[in-house]
């Protein structure tokens, strides 16, 4: 057996060092470590590492094995003499099962921060956004949706003087002992050229209709029903909730791609906020919150249903209807709900027939 040498020996599981006696016997590298036990390795598997230590150590594994040596210089001689390939490397694993692990990882991590650490964010923010930025960020959000749905130009507000003081009593009267910081801002856009037939609303406070939806409506209290369940979107936060989840999103992928700049973010946010609606969760909170307001205002939550009732006869129960009305829940689901609400001894309607009239013809 050769002459001895020391090196610190590590095992691969545990954070111990242990300084161990090595000699070179028949083609190997034996390891005395101080428990008695002893480890060999053969002279053709050992390599030097990648990563080495410094202050004149040397650091050794074996192919196929997690135990280290770091070797002081008279070691390393000795090592270097039994094992003359050792300076070649460890092999690492093929490029092919590296990249994937690294792929594989990645979209873990990017999945991990789009659908769980961004909506956490985004619903802490939504509770602590200051009010006139809230206002802000719904008012370009209104102002792209006015250019999404244009087409080559913006979409019209409808402001007849008679129909914009009709829709104001009707918020007034609906939107009643709300604690909000800002107001409820109502709007109709003129998509009689290309009928789109929703409602949404956005951050701030502002609740938008497109014309059709009022003609759609047969009564005023259908059109009060609707109102009431956008507002409860604003009351939970939903809109803001929505676009700060689809803005961090779409920068996080904006870089992903190489564009740095961020552009298109705020477009891709508001049609992503539109289209994809809400969660079904949210949606059944905006129901409730209808039901409850419209009773409160001595109005019936069965109109929700019947608008309900009639936009489903038209466009079916999912299919060819906007995603923000027709998936969560599914309009079914929600015409018993709001048909089950209970209404309130009959009152007067959310509009007198004079004024229904003018909402109705705001575009005109």
């Amino acid at each position: 057996m050769s002459d001895a040498a020391f090196a610190d020996y590590f095992d691969g599981t545990r954070a111990l060092r242990q300084r161990a006696e090595i000699r070179v016997w028949q083609g190997s590298l034996h390891i005395a470590l101080p428990d008695g036990e002893a480890v060999i390795w053969p002279s053709a598997a050992i390599r030097q590492l990648r990563d080495q230590p410094g202050g004149g150590l040397t650091a050794y594994g074996r192919t196929g094995a997690e135990d280290r040596l770091v070797a002081d210089a008279e070691a390393a001689a000795l090592i270097d003499a039994q094992a003359p390939s050792a300076a070649r490397g460890l092999p690492g694993p093929p490029l092919a099962i590296r990249a994937a692990g690294v792929f594989v990882a990645g979209c873990a991590a990017i999945a991990a921060l789009i659908w769980i650490v961004l909506p956490a964010l985004a619903s802490l923010l939504a509770e602590v956004m200051d009010p006139e930025a809230e206002v802000a960020l719904g008012e370009l959000h209104f102002e792209q949706t006015r250019v999404m749905f244009g087409g080559t130009t913006p979409l019209a507000i409808c402001d007849a003087p008679a129909g914009q003081a009709a829709l104001e009593a009707m918020v007034a009267r609906v939107g009643a002992d709300l604690d909000l910081p800002y107001p409820i801002v109502a709007t109709v856009l003129d998509d009689r050229e290309d009928p789109i037939l929703n409602a949404y609303a956005v951050a701030g406070g502002r609740v938008t209709f497109f014309h059709s939806m009022i003609v759609a409506a047969e009564h005023p209290d259908e059109i009060a029903a609707v109102l009431a369940h956008e507002i409860g979107h604003v009351v939970h936060d939903d809109p803001v909730r929505g676009m700060l989840q689809q803005l961090s999103g779409l920068a996080v992928i904006s870089v992903l791609l190489g564009d740095i700049t961020g552009g298109g973010l705020l477009s891709g946010a508001t049609s992503g906020a539109i289209f994809a609606g809400y969660s079904r969760d949210a949606e059944t909170r905006a129901d409730i919150f209808a039901a409850r307001q419209l009773r409160a205002r001595g109005l019936p939550p069965s109109a929700l249903g019947r608008m309900f009732e009639r936009l489903r006869e038209r466009y079916g129960d999912v299919e060819g209807f906007a995603s923000h009305f027709a998936s969560h829940p599914q309009l079914a689901e929600r015409i018993i709900a709001a048909s089950g609400a209970g209404d309130p001894p009959p009152g007067a309607p959310s509009l007198s027939p004079k004024a229904w009239s003018d909402l109705r013809a705001i575009c005109r």
